[in-house]
């Protein structure tokens, strides 16, 4: 569920689940030691010394030593070492984020303070090619009326078959036998084994994870309580319904109210900021805004339906805008390229086949060629990954019994209860409930335990696809264990905005150990302005050194 560019990022990854019963000793069979060298081996283009890559060698089965072992490819962007204070190990989430990657773009933030840590998985992309298309059918994303409902219930049938030999596919493929390896316990066990190797047997072990990394810090707490050292969830997934098929009924509870600060903040800065209110017309409202998207969105789908061409296919423009909503700086960039040209291209479109706009709405249609590029957003079918499906498959409580029509039915829920807009957002974690394999151990329930330094929960106030309330359930959940920061802004996770309070935060925490003055605290982002003047310099804030010690 991280997201690290204009699109979610859905790649692949390796982890694992725990029995539903405590969670045993954790094996120490991983006695490897990692031979750091260069990462451009690992396919990483940089030349930044401070980081470094590596491999450690790790069970494929923490309790069954004949399954054989696996490698890990692990970042380091480290610490200078007059500064060294210690070591964080970081998760950037997906399930499937890249380690190595989040090692050179997240570690320079530790400024120099932290030997900063990320893994890999121990099977990434190439491991699910070609297994399925990428798009079950784009008419899904409609605002279901009559016809889109029935279109929908109509390919029951064949999307059910299309899973059925998609799972088969990757059951019986030549890596398929891999699959009850994968889930987050092994994770878990193997960030053990890392922080075995790394800073220490038994030592305390910090860590940070944003979005799918807090259901690996949630459950390692859980599961090593004994072990953990300094540990932030920061952007939370529910931890007791990500497994679900229903988890995108509380995921998506704060897409709208973030879907409304892009565009209240087009509409503010006007067209001297924002290109799309050239089209609306002056003293446009934010809602003003979302109807022209929303508009465009329908004529595009009307377009595509009479059998004409359409520049980006309606369901994937969807879930680009989704995307769009995850990282707040890009928000100007994109409402002024990418989404003010398929407004263009959808108003030109129906003015040319004599389409009316919905609600025959009035719009100021731009003249003239105007290019849309999708090149760096869509993820092609071979790329995708399906690693959140493996993963949430083999993490789930739930053995059988689920339907795609029952998926669709959330479908249907999500649009008409949560979210208008974004609903019908084809999602791959939908993918895992018809999953074949479960984990060889999962994920055991919650035991509290008193932990040496509570946790930092942090969730901001308008999170597309992690809602504040799910930090504070899991800050609840955790009890004394934890205190909770709500950062006032938008977008995925803290490190969407930069915020000298939450940096100030978070620095205190790892460098110190210590905790806000209060059990939940509100942190503000330094610049609110996101849609600054085209033909100005951007005053936007820039994350920089987040744990240098604040004077």
């Amino acid at each position: 569920m991280s997201r690290s560019t204009g699109f979610a990022a859905l790649l692949a990854l390796r982890s694992l689940t725990t029995r539903m019963v405590a969670a045993p000793a954790h094996p120490s069979r991983s006695s490897s030691s990692i031979s750091w060298g260069s990462c451009q081996s690992f396919g990483v283009n940089s030349t930044d010394p401070n980081l470094q890559c590596g491999f450690l060698e790790v069970p494929m089965d923490y309790h069954d030593s004949s399954a054989g072992n696996a490698r890990l490819a692990v970042g380091k962007y480290a610490a200078t070492p007059s500064k060294k204070l210690g070591t964080i190990f970081f998760n950037p989430g997906g399930p499937g984020g890249s380690g190595i990657e989040a090692a050179l773009e997240i570690g320079p933030l530790a400024g120099g303070l932290f030997d900063f840590i990320s893994w890999d998985p121990q099977e990434n992309a190439v491991f699910w090619e070609n297994t399925v298309t990428a798009y079950i059918n784009e008419t899904i994303s409609g605002k279901f009326d009559q016809q889109d409902y029935d279109e929908l219930y109509s390919q029951v049938d064949v999307t059910e078959q299309k899973f059925k030999a998609f799972t088969a596919g990757c059951q019986n493929g030549p890596s398929g036998k891999y699959l009850k390896y994968l889930g987050t316990s092994s994770t878990i066990r193997d960030l053990v084994s890392l922080g075995d190797s790394i800073v220490g047997q038994g030592q305390p072990i910090d860590y940070w994870g944003v979005s799918y990394g807090t259901v690996i810090g949630f459950n390692f707490v859980n599961m090593f309580p004994e072990r953990a050292g300094r540990v932030v969830l920061d952007g939370v997934v529910d931890p007791n319904i990500w497994v679900s098929y229903k988890f995108f009924q509380t995921a998506l509870a704060d897409s709208e109210k973030t879907y409304s600060g892009f565009t209240d903040g087009c509409a503010k800065a006007g067209r001297a900021g924002c290109k799309l209110i050239k089209i609306t017309g002056d003293n446009a409202t934010g809602d003003d805004v979302k109807t022209l998207i929303d508009n465009s969105h329908d004529l595009t789908l009307e377009i595509y339906r009479k059998g004409y061409n359409v520049p980006v296919a309606p369901g994937l423009a969807k879930a680009l805008l989704f995307g769009v909503l995850y990282t707040p700086e890009t928000w100007s960039s994109e409402a002024n390229t990418d989404i003010y040209a398929f407004v263009a291209l959808a108003l030109q479109a129906s003015q040319a086949l004599n389409i009316t706009v919905p609600g025959g709405k009035k719009y100021n249609i731009p003249t003239g060629n105007i290019t849309l590029n999708t090149s760096g957003d869509s993820p092609a079918p071979a790329l995708v990954s399906y690693s959140q499906a493996a993963i949430a498959g083999a993490d789930d409580f739930v053995d059988g019994g689920v339907t795609i029509k029952d998926v669709f039915d959330i479908i249907v829920s999500n649009t008409r209860e949560v979210t208008p807009t974004f609903g019908t957002v084809w999602s791959l974690g939908y993918n895992s409930y018809g999953w074949p394999v479960r984990s060889v151990e999962r994920l055991p329930p919650y035991t509290p335990a008193k932990l040496k330094i509570p946790v930092l929960v942090i969730g901001n106030m308008a999170d597309p696809i992690t809602p504040f309330a799910s930090a504070q359930k899991t800050a609840n959940l955790l009890g004394d264990n934890a205190f909770l920061v709500e950062q006032l802004g938008f977008g995925h996770t803290s490190l969407a905005q930069p915020s000298t309070c939450t940096s100030g935060i978070l620095a205190n925490y790892f460098i110190n150990s210590t905790l806000p003055q209060a059990r939940s605290v509100q942190c503000a982002v330094d610049d609110s302005n996101l849609f600054p003047p085209l033909n100005g310099t951007t005053t936007t804030a820039k994350r920089s050194n987040l744990l240098r010690r604040l004077l």
